[in-house]
C-alpha cells in the first residue's frame, strides 16, 4: 500500500480537483552526490528540497504495481544538452565514463495546486541503475527495483577457501575509519594512474582497496585500486578527470580474503570466514 501525507490526502479528497502533477527524479551516485530533477516547467520544492526543471529532461516507461516478490524494471531516457554538466564536465560524457554505474534512482509523483511550486509527493519506484546506453543527445537507463538485492546465492554460507565477508562490513567488524590514510596527489597523474605522497605504505597495501577524492575535479568520486606501490596508484577504472597536483583523497586498504592477509595485515583472524583447509571437490576423492 502506498502511503501519502495528510496534506496530499486532503488535496485529493477535496472538492477542488484542479491540481496538477509532475514526476520527481532523485539520483544518488555511488560517491554520495545527490541530483534532483523534475519534468515540470519550473523548479519544484518537495519535502524541503528543490528539484531542477531547466536541466536534464526525462522520459520513462510506465510503472507497474503488483502483489508478490518480483524484480520490476523501469526504463528511463535522459536527454541532456551541452550546458548540462556534472562536476564541471558534460553530463553525457560523465555517463559514458561510468558516473551513473550502480547509482540509485527514486521516482516520485508530485501533486500541487495550479500556480504553486510547493508539491506533495507519493513514491512510485526506486531501484539501482543496471544498464546504461549513452549517445550524443541522450542516455537510456535500465533501473531494476530494490528487490534485486534479494537475488543472492543460497545457501548463505558456502565452504570456500576465501573469506565470505567484505573488508569493513558488519561481519568483518573492522572499523573502516581506523584504517584510512589521507593522501595528496604529488606528481604525474592521468585518469588511471597517479603519484601520491603515501610513499611509506607497504607495496600492495592498498591493492583491491578504494580511493575517494575529497577535493579537485574528482571530488566525491570513488575508485577501486588495482595496484599500489611506492605511493603510486593504478586504478581499476578511469576517473572522469585527470587528478591535479594537490588534490586530496582518502585511501582505504584492500583485502584479498585470504587467511594470511586477515592475520598479518588486519589482525582479524577471529572473524575470518573462510575454509582454506577443506580440500577442493576435485581433490577430495
Amino acid at each position: 500500500m502506498k502511503s501519502a501525507s495528510a496534506n496530499l490526502l486532503a488535496m485529493l479528497n477535496g472538492t477542488d480537483t484542479s491540481h496538477v502533477m509532475a514526476d520527481l527524479y532523485t539520483l544518488t551516485l555511488l560517491g554520495g552526490t545527490v541530483l534532483r530533477y523534475t519534468n515540470f516547467d519550473v523548479d519544484l520544492t518537495a519535502n524541503g528540497v528543490v528539484y531542477a526543471a531547466n536541466s536534464l529532461k526525462f522520459r520513462r516507461d510506465r510503472v507497474r504495481w503488483i502483489a508478490g516478490l518480483e524484480v520490476d524494471t523501469l526504463g528511463v531516457t535522459v536527454h541532456a544538452g551541452p550546458s548540462d554538466l556534472l562536476n564541471g564536465v558534460s553530463f553525457l560524457a560523465q555517463v559514458e565514463r561510468g558516473a551513473l554505474d550502480g547509482a540509485s534512482v527514486k521516482l516520485e509523483r508530485a501533486f500541487m495546486q495550479p500556480g504553486s511550486t510547493q508539491a506533495e509527493t507519493i513514491h512510485l519506484f526506486s531501484g539501482r541503475v543496471a544498464d546504461i546506453s549513452a549517445g550524443r543527445t541522450e542516455a537510456q537507463l535500465t533501473v531494476k527495483s530494490d528487490l534485486e538485492l534479494l537475488n543472492i546465492m543460497m545457501p548463505r554460507n558456502v565452504y570456500q577457501a576465501g573469506c565470505m565477508w567484505n573488508v569493513f562490513d558488519v561481519n568483518c567488524t573492522l572499523n573502516k575509519a581506523a584504517y584510512v590514510q589521507i593522501g595528496t596527489v604529488s606528481g604525474a597523474a592521468n585518469k588511471l594512474w597517479m603519484q601520491s605522497n603515501l610513499t611509506a605504505a607497504a607495496a600492495g597495501h592498498f591493492n583491491l582497496g578504494t580511493l575517494k577524492f575529497t577535493t579537485g575535479a574528482n571530488a566525491g568520486i570513488t575508485r577501486s585500486v588495482r595496484v599500489s606501490s611506492g605511493g603510486a596508484f593504478t586504478l581499476m577504472r578511469p576517473l572522469p578527470n585527470a587528478p591535479a597536483v594537490g588534490d586530496q583523497f582518502l585511501a582505504y586498504p584492500g583485502c584479498n580474503r585470504t587467511m594470511e592477509t586477515c592475520k598479518a595485515k588486519f589482525n582479524n583472524l577471529t572473524n575470518f570466514r573462510g575454509f582454506p583447509f577443506i580440500p577442493a571437490p576435485e581433490t577430495a576423492i
